[in-house]
């Protein structure tokens, strides 16, 4: 096959699903259609992201899908081509092969540009969708330092997951000058498990202090900051209760992370209480709320707002911001599927190849 990268662009922030041996939720195939002719051979972690019109997928491998808890080679060839596929249809344009061959990565599209950071090479690439061009970006932050690329309005965002190692500074790129500028210290202080969000006004910071052996005593919760970035200016907001840092979907002006789910730190070092994986903040006010409860508990497979769409399995339930309620996400067809492309386009949920083992797959299937 033309060895290279599959690229499929992405609204809200997903990139390739993870393994899911057992696929559930509602009845079989219930609300999934089948998007036939995909120009792109079989594949599994290849990278999703949405235009708002259309969605790219880049890259992944061909290589036999290593099982759960195996250790597996690197795939030494990933492909590089790539399709555009609108999801009326499925069958999209081909696009430029990518000058950095990958499988794994991520990615947002800023304006008329997607930029990616592959997971084999730290660098940025940038794919302009109206010329069909690609072209490599220089990074002023370490090729071993593991960042984050985030599309905050027409700007991309390069921040630090962690400052475990170091304290590394997080940067905005000017895309008319292709510089980088540092943004300002945020007034956290030295943290891990950092993600950014973007509200449309102010970037979102959240993170978990660095204490040592963080969690003996009681958890380390999520904090969170708004940096403006017109003014340069951070403002601290009150401390939140849940356990995770993201991932986070904007809805009607609020943040929301959908995990399900809790913790009390176990047999050990019990916490005296159950902590929530996930929950509601208004940037505005600062105000946390809880969750809609999800009967029975069970498995986040996402959220989606009117317009918008975060999507991190194939099993469990979705949360519907715009009546507060969860939908149990129908099985995809096709019996067992790990690391397919997911992609929210729009408020649906495009998945994108995948497969178990050597049995590759390039279908295409929209969850509306």
């Amino acid at each position: 096959m033309n060895k290279g990268l599959a690229l499929l662009a992405v609204l809200a922030v997903t990139a390739c699903g993870a393994t899911d041996p057992d696929l559930g939720g509602g009845a079989p195939g219930d609300g999934w259609r089948e998007l036939a002719g995909s120009p792109l051979s079989p594949r599994h972690a290849a990278l999703g992201l949405w235009t708002g019109t259309e969605a790219l997928i880049v890259g992944g491998s061909d290589d036999t899908i290593c099982p759960p808890n195996a250790d597996c080679r690197a795939d030494p060839t990933p492909p590089a081509d790539g399709a555009a596929p609108p999801p009326a249809t499925g069958k999209g344009r081909r696009i430029a092969d990518s000058p950095v061959p990958f499988s794994w990565g991520q990615g947002v599209v800023v304006g008329k540009s997607a930029y990616i950071l592959p997971s084999q090479a730290r660098q940025v690439l940038e794919y302009r969708v109206d010329e069909d061009r690609w072209s490599l970006v220089q990074v002023p932050f370490k090729p071993d330092s593991w960042y984050q690329l985030l599309a905050a309005g027409g700007r991309l965002i390069a921040y630090s997951g962690s400052d475990e190692t170091e304290e590394a500074p997080d940067y905005v790129l000017d895309a008319a000058t292709g510089s980088w500028h540092e943004l300002p210290a945020d007034p956290q202080g030295r943290s891990y498990d950092r993600t950014m969000a973007w509200t449309g006004r102010e970037l979102l910071l959240f993170d978990k202090e660095l204490v040592p052996n963080p969690g003996q005593k009681e958890p380390s919760l999520t904090r969170a900051a708004a940096l403006d970035l017109a003014t340069g200016t951070w403002r601290r907001l009150p401390d939140s209760q849940i356990l995770y840092t993201g991932p986070w979907l904007l809805a009607a002006g609020k943040l929301v992370n959908p995990t399900l789910g809790d913790a009390d730190g176990g047999e050990v070092g019990n916490w005296g209480r159950a902590y929530p994986n996930g929950g509601i903040l208004d940037p505005a006010t600062g105000q946390w709320t809880a969750l809609p409860e999800r009967p029975g508990g069970g498995e986040t497979a996402g959220a989606r707002s009117a317009t918008s769409a975060i999507f991190s399995g194939l099993h469990g339930s979705v949360l519907d911001t715009t009546t507060g309620t969860w939908e149990p996400l129908p099985t995809l067809p096709g019996g067992r599927r790990s690391s397919a492309t997911y992609v929210a386009a729009g408020r649906d949920f495009l998945v994108f190849g995948g497969g178990w083992g050597d049995d590759l797959r390039n279908d295409t299937w929209l969850w509306h």
